[in-house]
């Protein structure tokens, strides 16, 4: 087992602890890529690379699903149905007991070390960040910022859920306005990025 699996899992353990010990699948991938992004040493984790849902890497896939240095913390929990809404999410994960004192372990250890560590401060802000954005988002929205996001359309693969998404523009627009993702004052903005995304697919 290779460090960069156990510190990948370690990450994991993070988003899911700062979610309240549960967290989808599909908000999961969007999480760790938005910490990957940002982050030199994250990036040397794992690959992600483009999918028909935005940015996805099988290397977090598969940790999620069958974790190999934090075997138990855990468990996948399956779509309930098959619906489209669920078959996106692609089901999620929930923290165990064991996984919960972990967590509290962890971050007992990590909140010490980022007294005097910069990098760690850094990291443990930047999952409460993320965590916390990403938590408000329903998985249309969520599709609907990364399918727009003119920095990271590389990562996104023309499909069909896609169009589906753009046609639902101006009611998930809304919903952001509504929650405060996104300020009153850029919603002509966010339209006409979606539109271009449109034509541009």
């Amino acid at each position: 087992m290779s460090s960069d699996t156990r510190d990948a899992e370690l990450i994991i353990l993070l988003i899911l602890g700062s979610s309240d010990g549960k967290v989808r699948m599909l908000h999961l991938q969007k999480m760790f890529f938005c910490l990957w992004r940002f982050s030199p040493q994250i990036r040397k984790l794992v690959d992600f690379e483009p999918h028909l849902k935005g940015p996805f890497s099988f290397d977090v896939n598969e940790l999620a699903r069958a974790p190999e240095f934090l075997p138990g913390h855990w468990e996948y929990i399956p779509p309930k149905n098959r619906s489209e809404a669920e078959d996106v999410k692609g089901g999620y994960l929930r923290l165990t007991r064991v996984g919960e004192e972990a967590y509290a372990d962890i971050m007992r250890k990590l909140e010490k070390q980022a007294k005097t560590d910069n990098d760690v401060l850094a990291l443990l802000g930047a999952v409460r960040l993320v965590v916390n954005l990403y938590s408000k988002l329903e998985w249309d929205e969520l599709l609907f910022l990364v399918y727009t996001d003119q920095n990271i359309r590389g990562f996104s693969k023309r499909s069909a859920l896609l169009h589906k998404i753009l046609t639902r523009t101006g009611k998930i627009v809304d919903r952001l306005i509504l929650k405060g993702i996104v300020p009153e004052e850029k919603r002509k903005a966010i339209l006409q990025r979606a539109k271009r995304c449109d034509v541009e697919q």
